[in-house]
């Protein structure tokens, strides 16, 4: 790898911590060969996601099964998650970004082309459900992999692309399913649905890079600063000359750190939070096909209807990257607008029985409900310590499998009743509660650098320094050895 000559430019060679080198190292080429392939992979896990949405009547017909007997699919594609989110969370954490990802994508690949083959229901469940496990591991570890590269400036906007591009993928999916399931069948939509996969285990392949935060806390400091220089040969900038302080840490990837003192009031709201996403979510998105063409007469295909009702979330994506950014609403002012308009979009859903304009009101349910999605996938990662960041993000998804394991049989009770109002009206309650919950979220991360061990936050919370503070008390060697990215009054990293 060639190695950038570290010249000065109007810097000493004071320490730095990784925030300032990667805000001088700016977003170029390198960022955004890595954003194309976080991008592709997330777009690649919604496809694979979306598609049990199209797969209810085709399954229950190829197999004849009852109504009761379907959900046993999302059921176990929800377990599988789980167990998932765990154990790629913690590898995230403790060997690093880059295998777990790789191995996530091949597992799409592999069980995903697989499911289009069995010969029975159960064998298909099966397949699907180890499927999920790559769909969960690529959850997991995308959105910490983007974030540990990108500068401060814009990260918020750079991380909700990731989601508009996992929209992509649902479109994707709703038009594959349009396209192929009555004429080909189920078989030929699945393997349809695992193209993007293989495409973007291809690209992994060439386009391989371990996370510099993680190599440096790891105490893999000489691998880390070769990435380093490789960024910044890409993006033909000069790197900051300095020492870098960033101390290892041995214990990484632990669950229980999640509920320390500095971390467990965040880790709580955020897991409410999350939850009642997943189950507002994915109670409107499960059954939605079936209850606009058994309970709504809009007059079209559901299949056509969901390809635009996922269409629809785009603008929302793209309002989400202008006002996710601290000098607009902020994350969590920007998080509690979208629940209030998913609300609003549900109630005039259920009380308005005019067709036409129910088949809008939906497009602006998912306009609204689909940002929020990005708005966590940035907000979660950012406010834990990179030792720990993979197994918080993963503990959030490993909340949200639990939603999944009972909105399907849930939905399938809820359409059997006749009062059309209910099932919108109890997902707009859903929202509710989660809009009441946000309220307990009072960190703002986007002003500030990232964490990159538990230590930072600790020292932070008992000495109420900055950054710059720590940095000038540790040359004096007045600290113990930390990345000194803490904030004034705990606005980054102490006690929410």
């Amino acid at each position: 790898m060639e190695s950038i000559e570290r010249q000065p430019l109007q810097d000493d060679n004071r320490a730095r911590n990784l925030d300032e080198v990667f805000s001088k190292l700016d977003f170029g080429k390198f960022h955004v060969k890595m954003l194309i392939f976080t991008c592709g992979a997330y777009f690649a896990a919604c496809a694979q996601m979306m598609l049990i949405v199209f797969l209810s009547s085709p399954i229950k017909s190829e197999w004849d099964l009852s109504d009761m007997m379907f959900p046993f699919l999302p059921f176990s594609c929800g377990i599988s998650s789980f167990i998932a989110s765990f154990v790629f969370g913690s590898l995230s954490d403790r060997i690093g970004r880059q295998t777990p990802l790789l191995v996530a994508i091949a597992l799409v690949v592999a069980f995903g082309i697989g499911s289009a083959f069995p010969k029975n229901f159960w064998l298909f469940v099966a397949l699907r459900s180890l499927a999920s496990c790559g769909t969960s591991g690529i959850e997991n570890v995308n959105f910490v992999l983007l974030l540990e590269f990108l500068p401060q400036k814009k990260r918020g906007s750079i991380m909700v692309v990731i989601t508009l591009c996992g929209a992509l993928g649902a479109v994707y999916t709703s038009a594959m399913a349009w396209v192929l399931l009555k004429p080909h069948g189920w078989r030929w939509f699945v393997v349809a649905c695992t193209g993007p996969a293989c495409l973007v285990f291809v690209y992994r392949l060439w386009f391989r890079y371990e996370s510099p935060r993680f190599l440096y806390v790891s105490g893999r400091h000489e691998e880390g600063m070769h990435v380093l220089e490789e960024i910044a040969r890409q993006n033909n900038v000069i790197l900051p000359p300095g020492e870098i302080l960033c101390p290892p840490t041995e214990k990484r990837g632990r669950i229980q750190d999640l509920f320390d003192r500095s971390l467990q009031r965040r880790t709580f709201f955020c897991s409410v939070v999350w939850f009642l996403q997943s189950l507002g979510y994915w109670g409107v998105t499960m059954y939605l096909p079936e209850y606009l063409s058994t309970k709504v007469s809009v007059g079209m295909d559901p299949s056509l209807n969901m390809f635009g009702v996922f269409l629809g979330q785009i603008p929302g994506l793209l309002l989400a990257m202008v006002l996710i950014e601290p000098d607009k609403l902020g994350r969590i002012k920007c998080l509690r607008f979208y629940s209030f308009f998913t609300i609003s979009s549900l109630l005039l859903f259920a009380f308005i029985d005019i067709s036409v304009l129910k088949a809008c009101f939906v497009i602006l349910v998912y306009l609204f409900m689909v940002p929020i999605y990005s708005i966590l996938n940035t907000f979660t990662p950012e406010v834990y310590p990179t030792d720990t960041r993979g197994i918080a993000l993963a503990w959030m998804y490993m909340v949200i499998a639990f939603p999944g394991l009972v909105t399907a049989f849930i939905g399938a009770s809820v359409l059997s009743t006749n009062i059309t109002w209910f099932y919108p009206t109890l997902s707009a309650a859903i929202f509710a509660l989660q809009l009441l919950f946000s309220f307990g979220l009072n960190i703002e991360p986007g002003r500030h650098g990232l964490v990159d061990n538990k230590s930072d936050a600790m020292l932070c919370e008992q000495n109420g320094l900055s950054d710059s503070d720590v940095l000038a008390a540790r040359s004096n060697d007045e600290l113990p050895e930390t990345n000194g990215v803490c904030h004034k009054n705990g606005s980054a990293t102490g006690t929410p």
